[in-house]
C-alpha cells in the first residue's frame, strides 16, 4: 500500500498509474509493483441467500366471462359511446 507524498491518502490504480483521489494527482508505477496493485472486490453469499422464484398461471383463468362482459356492458353502457 502507498500512500500519497502530498496528502498522505491511499493510492489506487488507475490507467497504469498510482491516483490519489483527494487532490487528484498521479504518480507512475515501477515495472515490478504494476502486477502488485490490483483492485479485486468478492462478493460472498450466504448458503441461506437465494432469490425466490414466483410461479403463476397464466392469465386465461382471470380472465372475464362473456355472460360477465355483457353484463357489465349493460349496466355502465359501451365504451365507444364514451369517446374514451
Amino acid at each position: 500500500m502507498k500512500f500519497c507524498r502530498i496528502c498522505d491518502n491511499i493510492l489506487i490504480p488507475k490507467n497504469g498509474k498510482l491516483y490519489c483521489k483527494a487532490c487528484e494527482k498521479e504518480f507512475e508505477l515501477d515495472s515490478s509493483e504494476s502486477e502488485e496493485y490490483k483492485i479485486i472486490k468478492t462478493i460472498k453469499h450466504d448458503e441461506k441467500e437465494s432469490a425466490p422464484i414466483i410461479v403463476k398461471e397464466g392469465l386465461k383463468s382471470e380472465r372475464i366471462s362473456p355472460q360477465d362482459r355483457k353484463a357489465f356492458e349493460e349496466f355502465f353502457g359501451s365504451a365507444e359511446s364514451d369517446n374514451f
